[in-house]
């Protein structure tokens, strides 16, 4: 588990790193803003197996995510969108690709220049 955990770990730093550089800072500044060598890094697992009746569904309300950065590994199972511009669409599986949100710490720093990506799953 600890190369997998430090290669997302290396993933998350280019990130911000990236983020930094587009916001004409150096690419250590948003990671130093986040908690620098403190900042925590929280994997999470979550399954969502294909709904027999995703008719009776509820899913999961429209929201945004309180962290900086969040990194999905999607699987073929349908059911995340994204708003923008007031219309809903639905995020394709690609095949080994990630899907990154932008995340509310990050819309904070930047001063709202990246936006929080508002999220739903049905």
């Amino acid at each position: 588990m600890k190369n997998t955990a430090s290669t997302w770990r290396e993933v998350a730093d280019k990130l911000l790193k990236w983020i930094s550089e587009r916001l004409g800072l150096e690419g250590h500044e948003t990671k130093e803003a986040l908690g620098g060598d403190e900042l925590l890094y929280l994997l999470e697992i979550n399954y969502y197996p294909p709904c027999p009746r995703p008719d009776l569904a509820l899913g999961v309300a429209a929201h945004t995510h309180m962290c900086a950065l969040t990194i999905l590994v999607p699987s073929d199972v349908h059911g995340l969108q994204v708003s923008r511009d007031a219309h809903w669409y639905d995020v394709k599986y690609i095949p080994n690709a990630l899907i990154i949100h932008i995340s509310d710490q990050i819309e904070i720093l930047s001063n709202g220049r990246f936006k929080a990506v508002f999220i739903e799953q049905l």
